[in-house]
């Protein structure tokens, strides 16, 4: 059963998206709410964890979608948890998965679809 999200949150992360939707497009190819507020056993002062994956990101657009994430929070007012994106491009993910590495396994086991 999904956590139901604050209702500021939910605010936070549909700006977030529609953020990276203009700025990337079809290349947007996935966008994750992980960790504690995924879980469901976030405290007030937790974040909220999201994965970001790009395709053919380069390390310029990295910075453009984790800015987006703060500018997204400031839109929405200031109010509620400050997204921490992690911004992957396919490959990257991809070869985390590959390599078994316990953040990209937690993102597709716990992961919430945005």
């Amino acid at each position: 059963m999904e956590p139901a999200l604050p209702p500021d949150l939910r605010a936070t992360l549909d700006e977030y998206r529609r953020l990276l939707d203009a700025s990337f497009g079809a290349r947007l190819v996935s966008m994750r709410l992980f960790g504690s507020r995924a879980r469901g056993d976030a405290d007030v002062d937790s974040d909220a964890d999201v994965s970001v994956v790009v395709e053919g990101l380069t390390e310029a657009e990295r910075d453009v979608a984790i800015e987006l994430a703060y500018e997204a929070w400031r839109q929405n007012g200031r109010v509620g948890p400050l997204v921490s994106p992690l911004v992957w491009s396919e490959a990257e993910r991809d070869a985390r998965r590959r390599g078994e590495r316990r953040i990209a396994l937690d993102i597709d086991r716990e992961g919430l679809a945005l």
